[in-house]
């Protein structure tokens, strides 16, 4: 589980005007040249602003549907998507427990140290009930008169360590899609893990990533019960699935130890095939959902729109990048 702040303090020195003023016999003294003062590190946010914009994002969080704020008000990129289909879901099924629950109840915040724009912010619920894990937030800030809004939200994964940020009072800086110092650029991890989550060990990138993580397990096992449920009844049935990240949606940010943390958002699509004339519906009630008793087909095809958080470690590291958490919310079901 996310351990709160950074295990070892960053010192601030502030380097003070230094003179030295040489004196050479029978010549005047150079006027004194004031030393360079070393930057000051400090995080542009902080922890009392944060928990204003949590709360104005809670706000329009709550009213959604009821009248209220528009979601585009505050959330946006991957949150805007997942959070909309959501609503889709729920509305379908009648039933608004299907929501991720983005109540703002936080154990720790990371804040952003950098000067410019956008700045991106995260923070990490309380585990709401032993049953449930705690959701991981990013917040994106696009311009200096523009709110933050909510960017992207992920459920960790059970037992995860989160990696170790600077003290939200100093801020972590934010690494750069195409930034070399880790062992993936950020704008490539998604795309390399895509692959991995399509044809498994045989990509080529299947060393970069750990094995068999939650959410090739959770896949692993939707595949088993769908196909399962054909074979109960004589049929024979595969499984298969099918990635691609989204382009441009990935924020990162840096680790204590020169790694990064690094959200990203994925579609993917699992196919389920029996034997010709065979009428399969969906399993998950949140499919079915979707399905609404749509016409049988040997073919089932189930959309998502996936949100997936991993440590990357810095380049030259012998770890692997691991699954800190991911989400995923269905958007589409068809046959044929």
């Amino acid at each position: 589980m996310p351990r709160s702040g950074a295990g070892s303090r960053a010192v601030i020195a502030l380097t003070g005007i230094g003179t030295t003023v040489a004196l050479l016999a029978g010549c005047s003294a150079e006027p004194p040249v004031p030393e360079a003062e070393a930057p000051v590190v400090a995080a542009v946010v902080s922890e009392p602003q944060e928990r204003e914009i949590l709360q104005s994002v809670a706000t329009v969080l709550e009213g959604a549907g009821q009248g209220g704020a528009p979601l585009g008000s505050r959330l946006t990129g991957p949150a805007l998507t997942m959070r909309e289909a959501e609503l889709k879901v729920a509305d379908a099924a009648d039933d608004p427990r299907g929501l991720t629950d983005l109540s703002m109840q936080m154990q720790q915040v990371i804040l952003p140290s950098d000067q410019g724009w956008p700045r991106s912010s995260f923070a990490v619920t309380e585990q709401p009930d032993a049953r449930t894990t705690p959701v991981l937030m990013a917040f994106d800030q696009a311009g200096a008169r523009d709110q933050y809004k909510l960017w992207a939200y992920v459920q960790l994964a059970s037992l995860v360590t989160m990696p170790r940020f600077a003290e939200p009072g100093l801020g972590s800086a934010t690494v750069l899609a195409d930034d070399t110092s880790l062992l993936v650029p950020p704008g490539v991890v998604a795309g390399q893990y895509a692959s991995v989550l399509t044809v498994g060990d045989r990509s080529k990138h299947a060393g970069t990533f750990t094995a068999d993580d939650a959410l090739r397990q959770r896949l692993r096992e939707d595949g088993r019960e769908q196909v399962a449920q054909i074979e109960e009844q004589d049929g024979e049935g595969r499984f298969s699935t099918a990635f691609e990240p989204v382009e441009g949606a990935v924020k990162a940010v840096r680790t204590v130890d020169g790694g990064a943390m690094v959200l990203a958002a994925l579609r993917g699509q699992e196919t389920l095939r029996a034997e010709e004339g065979w009428q399969l519906a969906p399993v998950s009630s949140s499919a079915a959902a979707l399905w609404a008793g749509g016409a049988g087909s040997d073919v089932l095809k189930t959309s998502y729109h996936y949100t997936v958080a991993w440590y990357v470690p810095p380049a030259g590291s012998a770890a692997t990048v691991s699954l800190l958490g991911f989400h995923r919310v269905p958007y589409a079901v068809s046959g044929g």
